[in-house]
């Protein structure tokens, strides 16, 4: 019998996903939807959707205030290209 081992996750502040805080990162490196998208080989749909999760999660009312909660937070590093 195979015995479950538990599902190792990174815990994310505010609920953030993996991807929501990759997002997050490029965001606080100015990126736009577009770069983003490019960048983690997503759609620029797809992108807006995790932007939009992102604003959810963090109580933000647009990107820059996102970004401003992620630097407060220490949910990004220092430089966005990492």
């Amino acid at each position: 019998m195979l015995e479950s081992l538990p599902v190792q996750t990174p815990a994310y502040p505010d609920g953030l996903t993996q991807r929501e805080a990759e997002v997050l990162q490029l965001v606080c490196g100015d990126k736009t939807d577009w770069e983003i998208g490019e960048e983690l080989f997503i759609s620029v749909s797809t992108v807006g959707n995790h932007v939009s999760n992102i604003l959810n999660k963090t109580g933000a009312v647009n990107r820059t205030e996102a970004a401003s909660h992620a630097n407060q937070h220490g949910l990004v590093t220092a430089d966005p290209a990492q």
